[in-house]
């Protein structure tokens, strides 16, 4: 029934600010624009953020809650070099870098709706 995954799309409260953050501060390549929404290209699968408000000719808001709860997890070359980056650009790594138990290095940080981001290597 499922095949891949197609694309994550992300509901943000401040389109304008969620925007320039995964473009200017993470870097990802954008890969189309509407009012209100924009995708990123991320391999064969899209990052897409989508404003809350507009979100709702899709679905009613009830079942639109505060972000947080995702937590999104990509691989980096460097995840000390890819935190200095983020850092310099404001971004605040609440956890890491450091290395798990069974050897994996990690670092965590938020975005501007409280998800939560995970790089590694």
């Amino acid at each position: 029934m499922i095949k891949q995954l197609y694309a994550v799309c992300l509901l943000v409260d401040d389109f304008g600010k969620s925007f320039s953050f995964y473009r200017d501060i993470l870097g990802l390549t954008l890969n189309s624009q509407d009012t209100g929404y924009a995708d990123f290209k991320l391999g064969d699968t899209l990052l897409a953020i989508f404003q809350k408000d507009d979100a709702t000719t899709m679905f009613p808001k009830a079942h639109m809650h505060r972000g947080g709860s995702a937590v999104l997890a990509f691989q980096v070359q460097d995840v000390e070099k890819s935190c200095v980056e983020l850092c310099d650009k404001g971004v605040v790594i609440f956890e890491g870098p450091k290395r798990m138990p069974w050897g994996q290095s990690v670092a965590y940080f938020k975005d501007p709706d409280e998800n939560i981001w995970e790089i590694t290597k």
